[in-house]
């Protein structure tokens, strides 16, 4: 599962759901998502063991503040995309899902520059 980006999809849709439900569970984040629930057991097992996410004995995940951190940053950047690309007339859908390849395709700091450029023009 060591994927990063992967990765950063769980904490995000973690985040996000966070925002509609008190509690979330795996099997919340599956649904979301529309992935397996091993596939979610999985990432949620490393993202443990990375100090990311905390989970609790009931099953619910909590973002630790290094999960909370990196989820908000990764959330970030994909909005920033989806905005820029729905201003261009991308139909929203297209545009979430390009906003998260986006987002993976760049560096921090490309990225920084990019917006930064972006702001001036």
């Amino acid at each position: 599962m060591g994927n990063t980006d992967t990765l950063d999809r769980y904490l995000c849709a973690i985040l996000e759901l966070r925002g509609k439900y008190f509690c979330i569970r795996s099997v919340d984040v599956a649904h979301y998502l529309a992935c397996s629930k091993p596939s979610v057991s999985a990432a949620v097992r490393q993202l443990a063991e990375e100090g990311f996410l905390q989970v609790e004995p009931d099953g619910h995940l909590t973002l630790t503040p290094a999960g909370e951190a990196r989820a908000q940053s990764h959330c970030a950047r994909c909005g920033y995309f989806q905005g820029l690309l729905t201003a261009a007339g991308v139909d929203p859908a297209l545009a979430r899902q390009e906003a998260q390849a986006l987002s993976r395709a760049l560096s921090p700091a490309s990225f920084d520059a990019l917006k930064s450029y972006m702001e001036r023009i």
